[in-house]
């Protein structure tokens, strides 16, 4: 049977069916005289508590998934409305995440980047010399980086980037690029899809192989460290287990390396209020331990936005076409970029370049045997997409922590919104500049029911932040709780069981519109 959209029924007889999920694709299925075997997310009071569910109908558990309680399993189709029928269990049918692409016309003629009468964007020195910053390409330029921004911007940060993992490339060489876990089973961390590195390039990368040319290729943050959680192989495809994994890795790791941000460029429908969504309360997990989540609005247009990108905590990106300019004037947001209102808060929060990006590319990859046409020189690619969009905030979001190492997630935002730039039928538009200055404001406080109960501590309306004392130059309204929330080694034990509704889950993608051939004036990017 189909469940309906947003039902949350108190008990279901089965697990709902889920349309296009192929139940081969991993070696665990198998069938049985009870039918085969179902790939789940079984969630109860512990990790130990939902293994010995599973175990009880007969199934195998795949992964231990701590962040919710839970693991993912494979359970005999014909043994799910007895372990659905555990008052202490809740199963959700674990979905897989396939990436698929929308084309849409050619872009607008792409024009020269042309300064910002608004900004000054000159570095001065304080010798009466004035020089100028780096030379960056469009896309940077239209997120009007600080004066002062140089190739060593975004250093001591490090963002965690959950994707299909990330391909050795000069940008980024040596100790940047940490290689946590491969969850897609292929087990080398390498990006054989092409989409990690494409997001890595945005983030980090350092313009190393466009040396010399005039316009470098730099990511937002040259210097921050790339943290590589790979959860898809070379087809794209993922699950929702996998990528609960990867979050709760990242909130895991944080204190070891240092990561303030986690970047999520997919999206997927879920039936569900965010409040019942596994993936929700994995990424408020995240942010209730200080990393400052940004996810990509999805690319299915007006009335439309993904998960987790629906969550109301994180930064939710949505794309903007820029015209090749460093002025918003022209700036319009293409009609795929998803936006959607609801009940008490509207998505996506700000915008950010989305058309004709240019990025690291991936050798040899899916995406670029299956897209030559994409392919800028022997290093670079390009492509179009909310994903593409929300690589370059939270290289935005790298800078700022680097300049505001106390900031909380809700400051980051607060100053992202409160920093971005007017644009006509849009949410504001990214200013890495104004943003740096924002004045603090207690309301960037959120207060949102959360979708998971705060390690049974009584959290409900928000974040563990606990002062509200605001300096104007340096966000401090973050006296933190005494109970850190990242510690290194934390169990199954520790994170009490999160609720959601056994439903289905629609297909999902990886959320790049195109790979287009489609290039940018050759005086623009050098």
């Amino acid at each position: 049977m189909r469940c309906p959209r947003f039902a949350r029924p108190a008990r279901l007889s089965a697990v709902c069916t889920l349309v296009a999920v192929s139940f081969a694709a991993t070696p665990a299925a198998h069938a049985s005289e009870d039918g085969p075997a179902v790939p789940v997310i079984v969630e109860a009071s512990s990790v130990a508590a939902a293994t010995a569910a599973v175990d009880g109908v007969g199934g195998t558990v795949d992964l231990a998934l701590p962040v919710v309680a839970g693991v993912a399993a494979h359970v005999p189709a014909g043994r799910l409305a007895a372990l659905d029928a555990e008052p202490t269990v809740r199963v959700l049918q674990d979905a897989t995440l396939h990436p698929t692409g929308g084309s849409f016309g050619p872009s607008p003629a792409d024009r020269t980047s042309a300064p910002d009468p608004k900004h000054d964007d000159t570095k001065h020195d304080g010798s009466g010399h004035d020089t100028p910053p780096p030379a960056v390409d469009p896309q940077l330029a239209a997120l009007h980086l600080s004066g002062d921004w140089s190739p060593a911007a975004g250093r001591g940060t490090a963002v965690a980037l959950v994707d299909t993992g990330v391909s050795a490339t000069p940008d980024l060489q040596g100790s940047r690029l940490v290689r946590g876990p491969d969850l897609s089973g292929e087990g080398d961390g390498v990006d054989h899809y092409g989409h990690g590195t494409f997001m890595a390039g945005l983030i980090a990368g350092d313009g190393t192989a466009s040396a010399g040319t005039g316009t470098p290729h730099y990511g937002v943050a040259p210097a921050a460290t790339v943290v590589s959680v790979k959860v898809a192989g070379a087809d794209g495809s993922t699950t929702v287990s996998r990528v609960i994994a990867g979050i709760g890795w990242v909130i895991a790791n944080r204190d070891t390396y240092g990561i303030g941000v986690l970047n999520l460029s997919f999206g997927v429908d879920a039936p569900m209020p965010y409040r019942f969504n596994p993936l929700s309360a994995a990424v408020e997990a995240a942010w209730a331990s200080g990393i400052t989540v940004v996810v990509s609005a999805g690319n299915d247009g007006d009335g439309h936005v993904t998960s987790p990108g629906s969550d109301p905590y994180v930064v939710t990106v949505g794309a903007i076409d820029n015209a090749g300019t460093a002025q918003t004037a022209d700036d319009v947001v293409p009609a795929w970029s998803g936006r959607d209102r609801f009940r008490h808060y509207s998505k996506p929060e700000v915008v950010a370049s989305g058309v004709s990006v240019i990025s690291l590319r991936a050798p040899g990859s899916t995406v670029d045997v299956t897209h030559p046409e994409g392919r800028v020189g022997d290093v670079y690619f390009r492509g179009s997409g909310t994903s593409m969009s929300t690589a370059l905030v939270s290289g935005v979001a790298a800078l700022l922590l680097a300049h505001h190492p106390a900031a909380t997630p809700d400051d980051v935002k607060g100053a992202l919104v409160d920093g971005g730039a007017d644009v006509r039928r849009s949410a504001p538009e990214v200013d890495a500049d104004r943003a740096d200055h924002a004045d603090a404001r207690p309301d960037w406080w959120q207060h949102y029911r959360v979708a998971f109960d705060g390690l049974d501590r009584g959290l409900d309306d928000g974040m563990p932040w606990t002062s509200t004392r605001w300096t104007s130059t340096r966000w401090t309204a973050i006296r933190w709780t005494s109970t850190r929330w990242t510690s290194t080694r934390w169990t199954e034990a520790e994170w009490t069981a999160t609720r959601w509704s056994s439903t289905s889950w629609d297909s999902t993608r990886w959320t790049s519109t195109r790979w287009t051939a489609e290039a940018w004036p050759s005086q623009g990017w050098g």
